[in-house]
């Protein structure tokens, strides 16, 4: 018999030590026998009684358990095998336990049974899933403070660097600050932490951010784009929403083109063509980015300027520009050749 089986006939003689209302109520609460939790409440209306009568019976029984099982050979064994497994890193992500452990990432009787061996020593420490954690398991108590404090010195950076960076620039940024001790932890940090992520291109960053958990066509359009670093076709960026590795349904040219329109992160700047305004790019027509560029200058600006700007922020043609400076009712051409606006 391996292991991954060997452990629910421990679990079982274990619970054997206690009454069977406790043992039945404990079975219940870890799942053992069906591979489902039961509520406190569930369990309660079953016996009559109320939730916390259910919760102190399993804390009584637990800590009875703990008494006769502390020297115990098969949970030491197990014990033993569970920090051969977590190895240097110090802390595992349950569901990666289970998948060493068993073959299987899913809830089921085997690994339920395994948390409960696991529980009656006082050597290893399972965190519970929170807002910011998955469940997971440390090798000591100072091994898990000392997580979750790694955990969140690196939340605190990237909400001050304020951008996605590639991992290994995190690591040389994590460096920089002195936080060395960080770097080997990085991919335990990804997964189990619920605050950090990684994105289809390898950059990290929170997962609040849309460039690492887009969670629409217009985020997945936004990420494509600031990877491309150029302004694209709004069809050429349907496609490389559909080629970068998203999962879900492919994306549809109308439907990505009407969400670039909508989205004041994409500024149209020639024909179907969208740039990010992040890029410094501003909204409307080559005549409205003209009179914002007079706005702005002290004195009158010479025609080559004003066509080169535009150029800078517009796909478009000259002419185009040309034609747009003839409008006299909004540009005064000056007699050395510079632009001015007419006043309203």
């Amino acid at each position: 018999m391996n292991s991954a089986n060997a452990i629910v006939k421990t679990a079982t003689n274990l619970i054997n030590n206690i009454p069977a209302r406790n043992r039945d109520i404990l079975s219940r609460r870890f799942g053992l026998k069906s591979g489902k939790k039961e509520t406190l409440e569930s369990i309660g209306k079953s016996y009559g009684i109320t939730r916390e009568r259910v919760r102190q019976i399993e804390e009584f029984s637990i800590n009875q358990l703990r008494k006769v099982s502390d020297k115990n050979q098969d949970v030491e064994k197990y014990v033993a095998l569970v920090k051969n497994i977590i190895g240097d890193n110090g802390v595992i992500r349950e569901e990666e336990l289970f998948k060493s452990f068993s073959g299987r990432e899913a809830d089921s009787a085997i690994n339920f049974s395994l948390v409960f061996v696991l529980s009656m020593n006082r050597n290893l420490i399972r965190f519970p899933e929170s807002d910011d954690f998955y469940s997971f398991w440390a090798v000591s108590p100072e091994t898990l403070t000392n997580f979750k404090s790694t955990s969140g010195s690196l939340v605190d950076f990237l909400e001050k660097n304020k951008r996605a960076v590639s991992e290994d620039d995190f690591v040389s940024l994590i460096e920089s600050r002195g936080l060395n001790n960080l770097s080997g932890k990085l991919d335990i940090c990804l997964s189990i932490s619920k605050n950090i992520g990684k994105n289809i291109f390898n950059e990290i960053g929170l997962v609040s951010w849309p460039e690492i958990k887009p969670k629409g066509v217009r985020d997945k359009a936004f990420l494509v784009l600031k990877k491309s670093k150029n302004p694209e076709h709004f069809g050429d960026i349907t496609k490389l929403i559909n080629t970068s590795g998203f999962q879900g349904k492919k994306a549809n040219t109308q439907t990505v083109h009407n969400e670039l329109i909508k989205d004041p992160r994409f500024i149209l700047v020639g024909r179907g063509t969208y740039a990010l305004s992040e890029w410094g790019y501003k909204s409307g027509t080559v005549k409205d980015v003209l009179v914002d560029l007079i706005k702005d200058s002290s004195k009158s600006v010479p025609k080559a300027t004003l066509i080169s700007k535009v150029l800078s922020s517009r796909m478009v043609k000259e002419n185009t520009i040309l034609l747009n400076l003839q409008d006299s009712k909004t540009f005064i051409k000056n007699e050395d050749g510079t632009y001015s606006l007419r006043k309203s």
